[in-house]
């Protein structure tokens, strides 16, 4: 789908300007009393920066290999972005409510459409990224650019959109003499239980694990339901107090992964479906330690899951490295993946099934993308034949973006 001259002049202008960056402490900030005048600049930020960001990513697709480029699925992401890029481009300056409203259902439309994303861009890279055509490194790096901005897109849309819903709720609550012209004069976004938006200024560490333990023991109970077995204790000590702010669905979705991993290799280690003799009638538990300091917080999830061979520790991260190509068959099978973990939504009604049973061999890499964003770590210590350690650090300074 080729892009005449004009309309790439357009988007190397939008890719030549910087990306705005924004800090968690800004959007706490920035909806804590929410106006009128507050939201509007909001939505019209987003107007702005969403172009630019969409610009990065078509200029480096257009940059990609020839085979790699025109692979289909590659082809339809690149399709996508062109018709967000210009959607938001064109939408015309937002000074009223009900613009506001027709922007968020255009914002809306769009999150849905991009849930795609995922699987198709892994599925292209998968298919096109070949050693004679692109190297593993390489592939890899451009799909961590890929995510994190797409991280970064869904961070400022999902905001806006629940800022405004804070907005309008306040609306039809708030005693009519109060308003000003019909808008509501001041909204105090910050609920009691610390929502800002989609960030929580009061995120228990025990209460984020044991949500998403809960989670992982569901996925453990509905993907292995012939092995009559309960799945692993998740036993939480350390400062599972501490409270933090941050993004809930962005740890939760890393502490699932690596429940899960742990769940799992812990299932075939100690009731392995070969094995002759009687099953275990308890797995030997999995324990989250949680280590607090001023800085930051740590999450280390032990397992008595085997371990891995050393050489197995670089494949790791790797999304494209060949023993993920198993999985390809997984991704065809699902074709939307909003790449977050939605426990909240989960707890209310049933979860995507498919998503979860699937093995999809994107979980750690993906967890590395949303570690690192608000400037964390994420890292893997490995006793083969015994278990494993994984730590996930979570900055808690005013760590900007990390695209």
């Amino acid at each position: 789908n080729h892009r005449n001259f004009y309309q790439n002049s357009i988007v190397e202008k939008y890719a030549a300007r910087e990306s705005k960056l924004v800090t968690l402490r800004q959007l706490t900030v920035f909806g804590r009393h929410l106006t009128l005048d507050k939201l509007l600049r909001s939505a019209n930020y987003v107007r702005e920066e969403l172009p630019v960001r969409l610009a990065h990513r078509i200029i480096d697709i257009q940059h990609l290999p020839f085979i790699v480029g025109t692979n289909p699925h590659i082809q339809l992401i690149y399709s996508l972005y062109w018709q967000a890029f210009e959607a938001f481009r064109l939408f015309p300056e937002i000074k009223t409510i009900e613009q506001n409203r027709q922007f968020c259902r255009l914002i809306e439309s769009q999150l849905q459409t991009h849930l795609v994303i995922i699987p198709q861009l892994a599925m292209g890279m998968a298919e096109a990224s070949t050693p004679e055509h692109m190297s593993a490194e390489t592939a890899d790096r451009f799909l961590n650019e890929m995510l994190r901005s797409r991280i970064g897109r869904r961070v400022l849309a999902e905001q806006h959109i629940a800022l405004s819903d804070t907005y309008e709720q306040g609306l039809t609550s708030q005693d009519p003499s109060k308003r000003h012209n019909g808008n509501l004069s001041v909204v105090d976004e910050e609920e009691e239980d610390g929502w800002i938006g989609i960030v929580n200024t009061r995120c228990r560490a025990g209460e984020v694990v044991e949500r998403v333990s809960a989670l992982a023991k569901r996925w453990f109970i509905e993907t292995s339901p012939n092995r009559n077995i309960e799945p692993p204790e998740v036993k939480i000590d350390g400062h599972a107090n501490a409270v933090f702010t941050y993004i809930p669905d962005h740890i939760e979705y890393i502490l699932f992964e690596l429940l899960k991993n742990s769940m799992r290799f812990t299932l075939e280690t100690h009731a392995p479906v070969s094995k002759a003799s009687p099953p275990l009638k308890k797995l030997p538990p999995i324990v989250v330690t949680v280590g607090a300091s001023r800085n930051d917080i740590t999450f280390r999830v032990s397992d008595q899951g085997g371990g891995f061979a050393h050489t197995q520790m670089a494949n790791l991260w790797s999304y494209t490295h060949a023993s993920r190509h198993a999985f390809l068959t997984n991704l065809s099978n699902m074709p939307k993946l909003a790449g977050k973990n939605t426990v909240a939504n989960a707890a209310k009604g049933p979860f995507e099934l498919e998503e979860r049973s699937l093995h999809l061999g994107l979980g750690l890499p993906m967890s590395r993308v949303y570690a690192n964003y608000w400037g964390g770590t994420i890292g893997v210590h490995s006793m083969h034949g015994y278990g494993t350690d994984a730590y996930v650090k979570i900055s808690l300074g005013n760590q900007l973006e990390n695209l």
